[in-house]
Parts: structure tokens; C-alpha cells; sequence
């Protein structure tokens, strides 16, 4: 670091201050992506990728899911995607998606552009009331699986569901609470 060029400046302390200022907006409830920051689970999970979800190319009953996708029900998985943005947020749940979606409730209603490989990411039962806010970006996510036809509070059916560990999430702290309210009040 060359803090002599600029008398009084530091570097390094330059540089965590933006790194504290990215944490801050990209994590209201943060998501600690992966095993859940260090738990060691009690299995390895499998890795699935969107792709594994359903039959290509789909034949003329529709899309039928993989032999992959089916035996990994109740396992723990690993998926990496993106969360769909939403204009109000649901409580407990979100939704991930293999490539960045936004969803506008209210002007589109049911005809949403949502990809036919989609998971409904559940957070742990204590933590339902707890909302999740958008998150930018590849996020790869660590819980069970859970298959099936299911009609969800707002009458969304889901098919693929990841439920998460009460320990893949924490709540905010003021600082960063206070960080996600101001990027709320700056967004066009």
C-alpha cells in the first residue's frame, strides 16, 4: 500500500469501508450462501443445476421431471441461481430462478416470464414471518428438496421447493437495516 502518496489517506482502511457499504446493500436478511456459513451438514449435498429439473426437449404431455431431479427428493441439495425479483416480497419464501427475473404484480398478474425450472425457496418454520429481500446475482443456496404439486399462499402452484436451515439466515442488524431502507427510498 502506498499510503505516502497520499498523506493522512489509508488504503486498507479505504478499502474495508467499501467493502462494509457493499455487505450492508446487498444483504437485508443476509443469505449465508452455501453449508450455511461453516455448519458442516450431516450429509454432502448434491449439486443440482436448473437443467436437471425437466426432460429436453419436452414432448407433447409437457415437461416430465428427471430420474435426477426425482431421486433427490428429501435430500440435501445445493442449486446456485438467481432470486426472482418481486414488487412486494413474500413472508417466509422466495423464489430462485436459473437466470435474473423480475416480477411485476401488478401490472402483469399471472402472466409472469418465469422459466419452467423454477424453486420456491422456503426459510426454516421459525423464520416465516421474516421477509427476504431481493439479492443481486448468483446466490447458491443449501437445503432439502421437496417435490410435488403444492398451491402456495397467494395461489402460485409450485413443483420444485428448497427448504433452508434455520441457520442459513440471520436477521439484520440496525446498520444494515437502516442500508436497506435507503436503498429502497433511491430506486428507479
Amino acid at each position: 500500500m502506498h499510503d505516502f502518496i497520499f498523506p493522512g489517506f489509508n488504503a486498507r482502511a479505504a478499502l474495508f469501508r467499501t467493502f462494509q457499504r457493499v455487505v450492508r446493500r446487498t444483504s437485508a436478511l443476509a443469505l449465508l450462501f452455501g453449508a450455511a456459513a461453516g455448519v458442516a451438514l450431516a450429509q454432502t449435498p448434491l449439486t443440482l443445476r436448473f437443467a436437471d429439473f425437466y426432460l429436453q426437449p419436452q414432448g407433447p404431455q409437457g415437461p416430465h421431471m428427471t430420474e435426477t431431479l426425482r431421486r433427490a427428493d428429501g435430500m440435501t441439495v445445493r442449486l446456485v441461481g438467481y432470486m426472482v425479483q418481486k414488487e412486494v416480497p413474500t413472508l417466509g419464501r422466495f423464489m430462485l430462478s436459473p437466470r435474473p427475473v423480475q416480477m411485476s404484480d401488478h401490472a402483469d398478474g399471472d402472466a409472469d416470464d418465469l422459466p419452467l425450472a423454477l424453486a420456491t425457496v422456503y426459510l426454516d418454520p421459525e423464520q416465516k414471518e421474516w421477509v427476504v429481500p431481493y439479492t443481486r446475482g448468483l446466490i447458491a443456496l443449501t437445503g432439502r428438496l421437496e417435490l410435488g404439486r403444492m398451491e402456495e399462499s397467494d395461489g402460485r402452484v409450485s413443483w420444485v421447493r428448497l427448504h433452508l436451515p434455520a441457520q442459513a439466515t440471520r436477521g439484520m442488524n440496525p446498520l444494515e437495516l437502516a442500508s436497506y431502507f435507503h436503498s429502497l427510498q433511491h430506486q428507479h
